[in-house]
């Protein structure tokens, strides 16, 4: 009888079992994340639905009106644009980004003389802060003093200046183009680090065959 008193002593309580597991150890490493962002994305997203089902404006709360709001947007031209180019500029830069960053990933994966130095050249649109990215490229595509539009001047491809930014075209296109110059380190470098996880032994094999 007291060996096993003494069996049922030492054996852990159920509150030590959870201290000493991991995955009670990475849930809490998880709640002080899942709590900033309950706070700062969940709670904002919530709020923005339920006005949208109301008509709150700036100093008042507002009153529900269902789905009023939603109906009115079904029939606005500005806000089936505004989809539109979202769409527009989602999939193209993102399909863009993705090819041309593995093209990139793929040349940085050879056995290249300097790989190390060109390794950070790439970054480096992904490293200059976004606000350097935006006024440089809002002066290439300035209407008057692009340096795009004077060097294609001066190859002869053009013959007057290009509106980047007051065509809706071209704005959409110059707006694409500066997202993907931004996006593309990023991608290369992760599907590059992809790359270097795979066995040597796989590519020997697969040449043979």
């Amino acid at each position: 009888m007291a060996v096993s008193s003494v069996a049922v002593q030492r054996r852990p309580s159920m509150l030590s079992r959870l201290a000493e597991s991991r995955n009670t150890l990475g849930l809490g490493f998880m709640l002080p994340a899942a709590a900033l962002l309950l706070v700062f994305l969940t709670y904002p997203l919530g709020l923005g639905v339920w006005l949208g089902f109301t008509d709150t404006r700036i100093g008042r709360p507002g009153l529900y009106i269902g789905v009023e709001n939603y109906e009115y947007l079904w029939s606005d031209s500005v806000f089936w644009l505004s989809v539109f180019n979202t769409v527009l500029y989602t999939v193209s830069a993102s399909i863009l980004k993705f090819v041309l960053g593995l093209w990139l990933a793929l040349i940085l994966n050879e056995k290249l003389p300097f790989k190390s130095f060109f390794r950070a050249v790439v970054l480096l649109p992904w490293v200059v802060p976004t606000v350097l990215s935006a006024i440089a490229f809002w002066w290439i595509y300035d209407s008057q003093f692009s340096i795009l539009s004077w060097a294609l001047q001066q190859m002869g491809l053009i013959d007057h200046r290009i509106n980047f930014l007051g065509d809706p075209t071209n704005a959409r296109a110059s707006v694409i183009a500066a997202n993907v110059w931004r996006g593309i380190p990023f991608v290369a470098i992760t599907l590059l680090a992809g790359l270097q996880t795979i066995p040597q032994s796989l590519y020997e094999a697969a040449t043979l065959d």
